[in-house]
């Protein structure tokens, strides 16, 4: 686990996003910062502006910036309140997610969650990132706070840590570079190198941040992990990912789905039998749950583009199950003879792609004939079509997740271990994913 250097240099994409900032918020000196060697660049109750950049990019820092700022007109608990109850009015999943006899309503609860200035800094300059990053943050925190007060009743303590966890998770993004992270078009593997190592970075800041604590930033840390190893930055496995830890990752997964315009039911209940095992039964019953008691039908979404776009996406996953079934003993063959980190490669691979094969042939649907599946679509009015609209998102998504794992965890094989790595998603891609 990383830890804060005693003299760091500012990272050029935190800054150019505090500086933006800056312009709509005062973003305040709270401490005078000084460079490593003791001079000082700004004293307190100095405003950051666009005139200090170079200056301050210069020097290392006797301690970290993000430890001496403070955002005067910062995100508000009004305005985390406001984006909370927005939520809650749209999505009938969370509004029976978050309902609850005996407690303070989860909006209310959200805005007394207590941020220092470091931390409603790092908040504010996050969102102020396009792309509606304040919801995507007060989502996250909502859910989890959500999930916690079901599996861990009367835990406060674990209430308030998750609801921080949640609207801070993401603050790692803020320094990485912009064009990754604007997630256009489908990324190399160095790209999603940078991209993974964001849970990493913010657990780096936030740990002895004011405000914060090591449980806070590991939880952060692991924010992207997995019950059944397939996630990152550490590749968590079973014992390893603590439920608290779960709730966080589930509150983020569930989170992504709203903000891809996914039906957050269907389509969280159709990943959870795609790939079972992800996160713990009690999490998945929570969600059940909360599902089944909802009132009115899950969030809208565009049947005309979801119709228009199955043929292609049918076509597309006939075609990878095809070229799967038609390498899986060439992957055999050539694992028997590989060394160990790559035989586990070649494991993860076809593992996960026998479960996916199996998942999507156990939902009654043919891959050797996408046409009669979209025929079928066309029929099939209400849940069924729905459900079959977000098997096929989801099957499209999971080949995305897996080739990304391969691309990454083959970065510390040898070079031949890595050419026989791209030809293995080479042999199963083809066409498919383009």
């Amino acid at each position: 686990m990383t830890t804060r250097a005693q003299e760091e240099a500012v990272n050029p994409h935190y800054l150019g996003h505090l500086v933006a900032s800056a312009a709509a918020h005062r973003i305040e000196v709270t401490e005078d910062i000084v460079s490593g060697n003791g001079i000082k660049l700004l004293a307190k109750g100095a405003a950051l502006d666009a005139d200090v950049h170079e200056r301050l990019l210069r020097h290392k820092l006797s301690r970290p910036l993000e430890d001496c700022l403070g955002a005067a007109e910062g995100v508000s608990p009004t305005q985390i309140a406001e984006a909370a109850e927005q939520l809650l009015d749209k999505h009938p999943l969370l509004r029976a997610l978050a309902a609850h006899d005996r407690a303070l309503p989860i909006q209310q609860s959200l805005a007394k969650l207590r941020l220092s200035g470091p931390m409603q800094s790092l908040l504010t300059v996050y969102a102020d990132q396009p792309g509606g990053r304040l919801h995507h943050a007060v989502g996250v925190a909502l859910i989890a706070k959500a999930l916690a007060r079901r599996l861990l009743p009367g835990d406060i303590d674990a209430h308030r840590l998750l609801g921080l966890a949640g609207l801070l998770h993401d603050v790692g993004e803020l320094y990485l570079a912009p064009d990754v992270l604007s997630r256009d078009g489908e990324l190399e593997a160095e790209q999603w190198r940078h991209i993974v190592s964001h849970p990493v970075i913010g657990q780096r800041v936030l740990s002895g941040l004011e405000g914060s604590s090591a449980a806070l930033a590991e939880l952060v840390l692991s924010h992207h992990e997995r019950l059944d190893g397939f996630g990152y930055p550490r590749g968590l496995h079973q014992n390893q990912f603590a439920l608290q830890a779960q709730i966080l990752a589930s509150a983020e997964w569930l989170m992504g789905l709203i903000d891809a315009g996914a039906l957050p039911i269907t389509q969280s209940s159709v990943a959870s039998k795609l790939i079972p095992g992800e996160f713990s039964e009690a999490i998945f019953e929570s969600l059940r749950q909360a599902a089944t008691s909802c009132e009115g039908p899950d969030h809208v979404l565009d049947e005309d583009r979801g119709l228009a776009a199955a043929l292609p996406r049918a076509l597309r996953v006939a075609e990878l199950l095809a070229r799967f079934r038609s390498s899986r003993a060439q992957l055999r063959a050539r694992a028997v003879g590989a060394s160990p980190e790559l035989r586990g490669l070649l494991d993860l691979c076809l593992q996960r792609m026998l479960q996916l094969q199996v998942a999507f042939s156990s939902a009654g649907l043919d891959a050797d004939h996408p046409e009669t599946l979209v025929h079928q679509l066309v029929l099939d009015e209400g849940p069924v079509q729905l459900e079959v609209l977000a098997l096929l998102r989801e099957f499209h998504w999971r080949m995305r997740e897996l080739e990304r794992e391969l691309q990454l965890r083959s970065a510390s094989l040898s070079q031949e271990d890595r050419l026989m790595v791209g030809d293995l998603i080479a042999a199963v891609k083809g066409s498919a994913l383009a």
